[in-house]
């Protein structure tokens, strides 16, 4: 299911590329006087579609690569902070996080700095266009246990789509592999931790990452 999934992505941006070649060759023969806007403008979509198969094809790369595990001990807090540096500065989105005192996990280094990222990049793109988008990154210390909280103000999981969006061939957008929230659930669980989430249409949704402190 899974590579079939992967598969019809790869698809998806091969048909605009194939089209776009052969109305540029045309365009070239026939010697149009328009040619050179028409490249312009074609070769900035032929750039976007290059840009899609290749995050497929690192996705999906990286969920295969899932046993490959190593393990270390990680400050969760480095982590999250290294994904916000990335989203920080998009326009629209206003991000809030204070990050607390060193808490070491044991995790793969690589997978939750893409688990964060992933999560991230997802509550922004929950957040409709004329809405100015707010994520909050908050936590909880109990003891040797530390709860992470992202929430977003987006348009929410519809209800009956809630219980498929840890599966790996599941997405709800237009386009993509649907591996981003497996490859999450599968890096948390991964470091000993759990992940689920809370969501109200139209107001949000809230992850919760759970972790155990490390010696």
């Amino acid at each position: 299911e899974m590579a079939k999934q992967v598969a019809h992505e790869i698809k998806n941006p091969l048909t605009p590329l194939k089209l776009g070649l052969q109305l540029l060759d045309k365009a070239w023969k026939d010697k149009d006087p328009k040619f050179d806007q028409k490249f312009e403008r074609f070769s900035k979509s032929f750039v976007e579609q290059i840009e899609s198969l290749s995050s497929i094809a690192s996705e999906f790369s990286a969920f295969a690569k899932m046993p490959d595990t190593r393990i270390e001990r990680i400050d969760v807090f480095e982590m999250i902070s290294q994904a916000v540096i990335i989203f920080k500065h998009m326009d629209n989105v206003s991000i809030t996080y204070q990050p607390g005192a060193p808490f070491f996990i044991n995790a793969d280094r690589d997978q939750l700095l893409r688990c964060f990222n992933n999560l991230l990049k997802n509550a922004i793109e929950a957040v409709p266009d004329d809405r100015i988008g707010f994520i909050q990154i908050s936590y909880k210390i109990n003891v040797k246990n530390i709860l992470i909280i992202i929430t977003d103000n987006g348009n929410g999981i519809p209800e009956n789509l809630r219980g498929r969006i840890f599966e790996p061939n599941f997405t709800t957008k237009s386009s993509g592999t649907g591996l981003g929230l497996a490859f999450v659930k599968n890096s948390i669980e991964n470091a000993g931790g759990r992940i689920w989430f809370e969501t109200e249409m139209g107001q949000g949704t809230t992850f919760y990452l759970s972790f155990i402190q490390t010696g």
